[in-house]
């Protein structure tokens, strides 16, 4: 069974905490709220602020918020901000090639397999999940 990864998993928990409390949260606060490892959050939010959907704050009362309401954030944005690899298979990897490729029998099924998943995790929204 193929399994989404701790980053990708307590991106959703920070962005969740986020959404319910609507206003600036610390990575220190969300960690601590929702047992995550303050290190590897800090650099999941760093990502997830790359990608555009959450912004920071400076200063006393400095932390993280939503930019995106959490109807526009799917699961496809999520796993693509905080994972460099999503495919199923390196021949549905863009960029990849397989050595198989001219006689491979399961490049079209994994081609199918992949797009029902993208379709999956692009109809679960970050509203979805509170």
């Amino acid at each position: 069974m193929l399994r989404l990864s701790k980053r990708v998993e307590y991106g959703l928990v920070a962005l969740q905490h986020l959404a319910r409390r609507g206003g600036v949260s610390t990575v220190r606060e969300m960690s601590d709220d929702n047992g995550i490892s303050y290190d590897l959050l800090a650099k999941i939010m760093q990502d997830l602020k790359r990608d555009g959907m959450i912004c920071s704050h400076q200063g006393v009362r400095g932390g993280y918020t939503l930019i995106l309401a959490p109807q526009e954030i799917t699961l496809t944005r999520v796993v693509n901000a905080l994972e460099k690899e999503n495919s199923i298979t390196s021949c549905t990897s863009a960029g990849e090639g397989c050595t198989r490729e001219p006689d491979c029998s399961i490049k079209d099924s994994m081609h199918i397999l992949q797009g029902t998943m993208e379709q999956a995790l692009n109809s679960v929204t970050l509203a979805k999940l509170l």
